[in-house]
């Protein structure tokens, strides 16, 4: 949306921006669901996920087309593999082909490109990494993944046209305006029987509106970011709320979904949450069956596992991504597979869980690199007086920890609560500071930090931390 646009829509009345945000609605559904995508929905859910022999000839197809695609179109590519022998007898073979960062792509997007930018469809990468990849899509390759993803709902039991959701995610619409004399952060996408509601202004003070919004609108389906579905569980569950409406199933996107999350967004609201894994790049998919359990989806890509000295990362081949190929990407984050099949059926293989970015870790000079899922632990033990937190750090030495708290329950034994359970991940040499404020900014995004990692690489690269 340019400058002149945002300033006519934020001006506008409530009425006619949901007017105008249903209409790039209408043009979001035309881009979106056209034949490529009622022909791909058709076929996956026709398929039967229990044929793993059919399964891994399907993935071995697609390693054999997407090395080629990129080979033919991709100047990019065709200088990184000139030379080699570029044969793909079993996936495994994919090992002999060269990794490719975010960086390698941002520096010479234009010849990773095997279309011309204008006939595609483009996405931009969130910033946890510091660095924004615009990445272009065939409109056919778009298609087939929101065709995908889709299929994964309505195995869930949820037809996406016909259930009315309410989603949460880091969209600016809502500012400027005002109903009478209370601000209204939701608006509507009639073209896709959708509310979207603003992460930008949940706050305490605000909550209490965003339920009773919700109560009056009724959704079948709450979907978007963990943090926002979270925060508004918290509060349900701290003040005793019982919701006016019940959703029929509840997907989360974008953040990683902890066990403290789970636990508490499903006690709330009382539905299940079906976890899914993806990336504004293309990724191979991720998703939860009807089981409980997460599965690693090789009909969408292919997920390797390697160590550059961090822990295990994933590398990523990705079906999808015909106008910008990632073959062997390294995209940052980090997957723990399992072993065993799953009792729903699909012969995809299982995985135990997926851990965020680096930035996703804080540090200690004497105990290495602690990760956000322990972190979360810390919460997961406070009493109810601590609303929300956030750890920063910008060395080595002290980590700072921001509260926003319930002042009426809040004692100062909770500070200590905190600081104990963080020497004992840390290790007696770290200095902690607790600031209580009263609210923690959204990123950019519309996400929530739970950590803040400032930590310049060099440093950590100094103590063999990075």
């Amino acid at each position: 949306m340019n400058r002149l646009a945002e300033l006519v829509y934020y001006w506008s009345p409530i009425w006619l921006q949901n007017r105008i945000i249903s209409a790039y609605g209408r043009r979001l559904v035309a881009q979106r669901y056209g034949e490529p995508y009622w022909s791909e929905r058709t076929r996956l859910l026709r398929k039967d996920y229990g044929d793993r022999a059919g399964e891994d000839a399907a993935q071995l197809d697609g390693v054999r087309d997407i090395i080629a695609h990129a080979i033919a179109a991709s100047a990019f590519y065709r200088d990184l593999y000139a030379g080699m022998d570029v044969s793909v007898d079993t996936v495994s073979d994919l090992a002999k082909f060269p990794v490719v960062d975010k960086e390698q792509l941002r520096a010479d997007i234009e010849r990773v490109y095997t279309i011309p930018v204008e006939q595609g469809i483009h996405l931009f990468t969130g910033g946890t990494t510091g660095k924004s990849l615009e990445v272009v899509y065939t409109p056919e390759d778009f298609q087939k993944r929101m065709a995908y993803l889709d299929a994964f709902k309505i195995r869930c039991g949820i037809d996406p046209f016909k259930s009315r959701k309410a989603t949460f995610s880091g969209r600016s619409f809502a500012k400027g305006v005002f109903q009478g004399k209370r601000r209204i952060f939701w608006r509507d996408n009639t073209a896709y029987n959708q509310r979207l509601y603003s992460t930008f202004d949940l706050t305490e003070r605000n909550i209490p509106a965003y339920l009773a919004d919700l109560d009056r609108y009724q959704p079948d389906v709450l979907n978007g970011f963990v943090s926002a579905l979270h925060q508004l569980a918290s509060h349900v569950l701290r003040e005793g709320i019982r919701p006016g409406f019940r959703p029929k199933a509840i997907f989360t996107t974008s953040e990683t979904l902890l066990p403290h999350h789970r636990e508490a967004i499903q006690a709330a609201f009382g539905a299940h949450i079906y976890d899914q894994y993806g990336s504004a790049e293309g990724a191979t998919f991720v998703t939860e069956c009807l089981e409980g359990n997460l599965h690693y989806n090789i009909d969408t890509g292919v997920i390797e596992s390697a160590d550059f000295g961090q822990g295990p990362e994933m590398l990523i081949t990705s079906f999808t991504t015909h106008g910008t190929p990632l073959i062997r990407y390294r995209i940052g984050d980090r997957i723990v597979f399992r072993d065993g099949t799953c009792s729903c059926g699909s012969a995809h293989p299982l995985v135990e869980r997926i851990e965020g970015r680096a930035v996703d870790y804080l540090y200690s000079a004497d105990r290495g690199r602690v990760s956000l899922s322990h972190l979360a632990d810390v919460i997961k033990g406070l009493p109810n007086c601590v609303k929300e937190m956030q750890f920063q750090q910008d060395g080595l030495d002290e980590i700072r920890i921001l509260l926003v708290v319930d002042e009426e329950l809040y004692a100062a034994s909770a500070e200590e609560t905190i600081k104990s359970a963080m020497r004992y991940r840390f290790g007696d040499g770290m200095r902690f500071s607790i600031e209580k404020v009263p609210a923690i900014p959204r990123e950019a995004s519309g996400k929530f930090a739970l950590i803040k990692n400032r930590i310049p690489a060099d440093q950590l690269a100094g103590m063999g931390l990075n």
